[in-house]
């Protein structure tokens, strides 16, 4: 056994750390490339293969400061990167030039590697979505006005033929726990995250217009449901519709319409070719 060999299988190793985890299993894979399994530390060449992967992603940190906490709190910092490298490096693919597409990839990763019943991923998870949301809209430029050949607005209570558009941007989440309530906890000198809260939560993350300020809407089913289909041509009957009610809308349903239009996420435009 020479030390090139050593250094070669090493490099291997940590370059793809899913070799590291099948020679864990298989040691005579190791014999094969003419190392001893026991001159090598594979449990520690694991960890660092981890390091070396979050120590790629450390660009993210100013965007998302409470999940990478919250991975040294829960101590998952090796186990979810030196994962991730496994997967890319199986999958043959790079890491992504930008800070943006990196978070993605790594989201995208989570999403199917994630144990859902275990608390820590189901608060990483929810951890992740709701810093990515905040930071995509914060990135975002300043929405070009609607057509006022589209129609024109209506200041009057919603009605089946009033088509409501989003005001700004909006990015919608279902989720298991309020991410405010964990950065708080993570905040805490003595962080307990059993202590979290978890349900079902449906946020809305809101960029007005122009406005530099974010907004956190929490919102009832209801309106979850109905600001995911608002596309800015569809009517309230139209939506009534195709969340099972009928085409006259029931007056809860335009209730709903008419609560999220004074909060100001909403408003409403009357299609001139409607009303005619």
């Amino acid at each position: 056994m020479t030390a090139s060999r050593v250094h070669s299988v090493i490099a291997a190793g940590l370059e793809n750390p899913q070799l590291l985890a099948r020679w864990q299993q298989e040691p005579d894979l190791l014999r094969d490339c003419g190392v001893d399994p026991d001159n090598l530390d594979l449990d520690a060449l694991w960890k660092f293969a981890g390091l070396s992967a979050k120590v790629r992603h450390n660009g993210l940190r100013a965007d998302f400061p409470l999940t990478f906490r919250l991975l040294n709190v829960a101590g998952l910092e090796i186990e979810v990167f030196a994962n991730y490298a496994s997967f890319r490096a199986s999958a043959g693919a790079r890491y992504a030039d930008t800070s943006e597409a990196r978070a993605q990839d790594l989201l995208n990763f989570l999403e199917h590697w994630l144990d859902f019943d275990r608390r820590e991923h189901l608060l990483l998870w929810d951890l992740m979505r709701y810093e990515l949301a905040r930071a995509r809209l914060s990135r975002l430029a300043a929405p070009v006005p609607a057509s006022p050949v589209a129609g024109f607005l209506d200041q009057r209570a919603p009605r089946a033929a009033s088509v409501p558009r989003i005001c700004g941007d909006v990015i919608l989440h279902e989720m298991r726990c309020d991410p405010r309530a964990v950065g708080a906890k993570l905040q805490e000198k003595s962080t307990r995250l059993e202590e979290v809260s978890l349900g079902t939560f449906h946020f809305c993350y809101w960029r007005s217009g122009a406005a530099a300020e974010i907004s956190i809407l929490q919102l009832d089913e209801l309106g979850f449901y109905l600001l995911s289909l608002v596309d800015g041509k569809q009517t309230a009957a139209d939506l009534s519709r195709l969340m099972g009610g009928g085409s006259r809308p029931a007056r809860g349903f335009l209730k709903a319409l008419g609560e999220l239009a004074a909060v100001g996420v909403l408003e409403f435009v009357t299609n001139r070719k409607r009303s005619s």
